[in-house]
Parts: structure tokens; C-alpha cells; sequence
């Protein structure tokens, strides 16, 4: 697992030169553990991944609780699920809403 070193953050930059920051991350599900990086949305109130980011972890969505979630694109149906995830060396259990709605790229 990549370590944050807290005087660099990383940054994607897209097609149009627009800057986002991610963190690298784990999730584990079973026995299975794989890294992803996730957009930092500092005004979320929840951890939102796509459904391909379930399926490879074995997770089937719809058997989390159906929730419909709201921001500037609009509304998004999404399934809750409790996961283990470590972020900079830290791990604990994290409620994290899978989405075939979401189509960000992170």
C-alpha cells in the first residue's frame, strides 16, 4: 500500500487540464484486498464508488441497502455496503455506497 507523505498530495489531470486530488486506498471484502484511487470530494457525506470497483472485489451491489443520493449532477441510485478500507496506513470499517449510476472516472 502506497503511504501519503503529508507534504504531497497527488492530482489527476484530465483531457481538459482540470486538476483533481485522489488517494490511493484498499478495500477488502472476504479474502479479497485491491487498490484503487478515489477522488477526494471534501464535501461528500459518503464514499461512493462505481459498481466495477464491487464486481472486482466480488460484491454483488443489490444486496446492499438501496439508497438515492443527491449532488450537482443530480439524483443517483446506489447500494450501502460496510467495508474494510486503509487510507495512509490506517485501517476501519467504512460505509461505502456502489452505484451502476456513477460515471466518474476515479
Amino acid at each position: 500500500m502506497r503511504k501519503l507523505n503529508p507534504s504531497f498530495f497527488p492530482y489527476r489531470i484530465d483531457a481538459s487540464k482540470n486538476m483533481f486530488p485522489v488517494v490511493p486506498l484498499s478495500l477488502e471484502f472476504g479474502a479479497k484486498k485491491k487498490e484503487f484511487f478515489a477522488l477526494v470530494d471534501s464535501g461528500a457525506t459518503v464514499s461512493i464508488f462505481r459498481s466495477e470497483v464491487a464486481e472486482s472485489l466480488g460484491i454483488n451491489i443489490e444486496k446492499g441497502k438501496k439508497i438515492y443520493l443527491g449532488g450537482v449532477g443530480g439524483r443517483i441510485r446506489g447500494y450501502l455496503h460496510r467495508l474494510k478500507i486503509e487510507v495512509a496506513g490506517k485501517r476501519f470499517i467504512c460505509p461505502i455506497v456502489f452505484s451502476r449510476d456513477y460515471l466518474v472516472s476515479f
